[in-house]
C-alpha cells in the first residue's frame, strides 16, 4: 500500500505542476486604464451593432472571444479591448486515472498550502455541467488576489475527453469595484467551450495499411476486403462486414460479448490506466508505473481518451481466390484500442489472437 501510495502522490504532483504551470504563466497583471487602447467609435444612436467574435482553436479545445480582443502572444489569453482585464486558457492537463472531485480537492489544498492567493473563495465540491457542445463535465468557480490583481477562476474536467482545464478572467482589483463583470465575461466565454479531441469516426470508410504488410479497405456501406499486400490485390483476399462502436458506446458492446471475458470494470481500468500516457504497441504492465512516474521514461506519450477507444468487428464471410473460387464462411475478429490522430494510426489488440496490430491511415476508400 505504501509504494501505491507513493505512486499516486508522485502522479498527483505532476498532473498539479502542469495545471499550475498555466496558473502562474499568465499574462501578469492586466494593463492600466491608460496604456489600453481606445474603444472603437460607437455606432450613430440608435444603432447597435452585433457583437462579432472569433473562434480561437488550442489544445484539443475552442472557444469564442470578441473579435477585437488582443492575444497575448505565447498564451491562450486575450486583453480585453478598453478594459484593463485579461480572459482566456490558462492551464491545461490530462485527468489521468483520477476522479474528478478527488483532482479538485487536491488542487484547493495546494492552494491553501502554499497561500498563492489570498482571500480564495472555492465552492465545496465540482458541479455537473455541460459545454456548448454536449459533453458531460464537472465545474468549479475559485476566486483569489495576488498582490491588486484578482483572479476568478473556472476549473472544467471533462472526463471523457481526458482533460482538466483552468479558463480565467484577470482584473486590476484597484479599479474594480464589483467581481460580477468578470465572472460574467468568464462564464460567457466558458459558455461557448467545445472540443476537437474524439469528435469523429476515424476508422469507417478508411483504408488502412497493417502491420503485416496487408491492407484493410473499409467501405462507407459496412462491406471490407482483406488483401494479403497493398501492392498485389489479385492473391486471395477475405471479404465480408464489419462493425465499428467508439466511446462508451465501444466500452458497452465489449462487456456484453461474454465470450471474451472482458468486464466493464477490467475495460475502465485499462482505460484509466492508458489516460496516464499512452504508448502505441504491445502495452505491458510495467508501463502503468512509467505512466505514474515511478520510473524514469523518455518514449513519447499520446494523451487517449474514452472518446478514442474503438472496439471494431470483422466478420469474415468468403475467402476469394478467383471470381470463379469463392469459399463461403469465416470467423469474426474483434479489435479494440485507440485511434492516435497525431500519428494517424489505430492501435490495437486482436482479442482473438491475443497480439497487437497497427492499422495506419492510407486514404478514403474509393
Amino acid at each position: 500500500m505504501k509504494n501505491q501510495m507513493m505512486f499516486f502522490k508522485k502522479a498527483w504532483l505532476l498532473v498539479l505542476a502542469l495545471l499550475l504551470l498555466g496558473v502562474l504563466s499568465a499574462c501578469g497583471a492586466p494593463a492600466d486604464e491608460s496604456s489600453v487602447p481606445p474603444e472603437e467609435d460607437e455606432p450613430a444612436a440608435g444603432q447597435q451593432e452585433e457583437p462579432s467574435y472569433t473562434t480561437h482553436s488550442t489544445q484539443g479545445v475552442a472557444f469564442q472571444v470578441p473579435a477585437d480582443w488582443t492575444q497575448a502572444e505565447g498564451t491562450d489569453l486575450f486583453y480585453a479591448t478598453g478594459r484593463p482585464e485579461v480572459y482566456g486558457l490558462n492551464g491545461v492537463s490530462p485527468l489521468g486515472s483520477y476522479e474528478p472531485q478527488e483532482f479538485y480537492k487536491a488542487l484547493v489544498e495546494h492552494y491553501e498550502e502554499t497561500n498563492q492567493f489570498s482571500d480564495l473563495q472555492t465552492a465545496e465540491s465540482m458541479s455537473s455541467w455541460q459545454s456548448a457542445d454536449g459533453v458531460d463535465c464537472y465545474v468549479a468557480d475559485f476566486t483569489g488576489y495576488q498582490d491588486f490583481i484578482l483572479y476568478c477562476s473556472k476549473l472544467i474536467i471533462a472526463p471523457q475527453k481526458n482533460l482538466v482545464l483552468t479558463f480565467c478572467g484577470q482584473a486590476n482589483a484597484e479599479t474594480l469595484g464589483d467581481t460580477a463583470p468578470v465572472w460574467d465575461q468568464l462564464n460567457e466565454l466558458c459558455e461557448s467551450l467545445t472540443f476537437e479531441i474524439g469528435t469523429q469516426d476515424e476508422i469507417t470508410g478508411n483504408t488502412f495499411l497493417c502491420g503485416d504488410g496487408s491492407q484493410l479497405c473499409l467501405q462507407e456501406g459496412g462491406d471490407f476486403r482483406w488483401y494479403q499486400s497493398a501492392e498485389d490485390h489479385e492473391k486471395p483476399y477475405y471479404e465480408g462486414v464489419y462493425e465499428v462502436r467508439r466511446g462508451q458506446a465501444a466500452m458497452d458492446m465489449v462487456a456484453s460479448m461474454t465470450e471474451y471475458g472482458l468486464t466493464m470494470e477490467e475495460l475502465e481500468r485499462v482505460l484509466a490506466a492508458s489516460m496516464n500516457g499512452y504508448i502505441p504497441g504491445e502495452s505491458r504492465p510495467i508501463d502503468y508505473l512509467y505512466a505514474m512516474g515511478e520510473l524514469e521514461d523518455d518514449r513519447e506519450r499520446y494523451q487517449v481518451c474514452l472518446d478514442t477507444f474503438y472496439a471494431v468487428i470483422l466478420h469474415n464471410q468468403r475467402l476469394v481466390t478467383s471470381p470463379e473460387e469463392v469459399r463461403e464462411g469465416g470467423n469474426s475478429t474483434l479489435y479494440i484500442g485507440f485511434y492516435l490522430p497525431e500519428l494517424g494510426m489505430a492501435d490495437l489488440t486482436n482479442c482473438n489472437a491475443g497480439s497487437n496490430t497497427q492499422w495506419t491511415f492510407q486514404e478514403k476508400t474509393a
